[in-house]
């Protein structure tokens, strides 16, 4: 039994932190793509496995996979994803070019996880590391990526 009696707070975690959020708003250019966006509102369409209660009578939230994206290829400028980090390493690849394909000729991706993905047709242009106060935490790693060229036009 603990006898600190420790007291807790609790808060929706299905959004980027405020400070996150606003790091990446800045780096969004034109119509984009959110996916996994949990509770976010970023981005010009939202894409998350369920409705988030903030969700609800906003426009451009999609019910949706993240595996099987419902638009046509090269259509966004800019695409966001805040996969689980606990993604099994063998399907890891199966999202990324999900979200390669996704994004126009010079357009944008803007990456969240423990890992830095090596994607045909983009060139990884930076990398930015979320540091945090406690010991012995993960760290996000946020890549920005720019298409360098259409993988449809070999």
């Amino acid at each position: 039994m603990n006898r600190k009696k420790a007291r807790l707070k609790y808060r929706a975690v299905y959004q980027f932190p405020e400070s996150t959020h606003n790091f990446i708003k800045e780096k969004i250019k034109g119509f984009c793509l959110h996916v996994c966006s949990g509770s976010s509102l970023l981005g010009n369409i939202r894409l998350d496995l369920e409705l988030q209660t903030v969700q609800k009578n906003k426009p451009g939230f999609i019910i949706g996979d993240q595996f099987h994206l419902p638009f046509q290829n090269e259509k966004f400028d800019t695409v966001i994803c805040d996969p689980i980090w606990n993604m099994a390493y063998n399907i890891r690849h199966k999202l990324i070019y999900q979200l390669r394909d996704m994004t126009k000729y010079e357009g944008i991706l803007i990456f969240n996880s423990l890992w830095i993905p090596k994607i045909r047709c983009m060139k990884h242009q930076d990398v930015y590391v979320g540091l945090n106060n406690m010991a012995f935490r993960n760290v996000s790693l946020i890549s920005v990526y720019k298409k360098i060229q259409s993988q449809f036009n070999f």
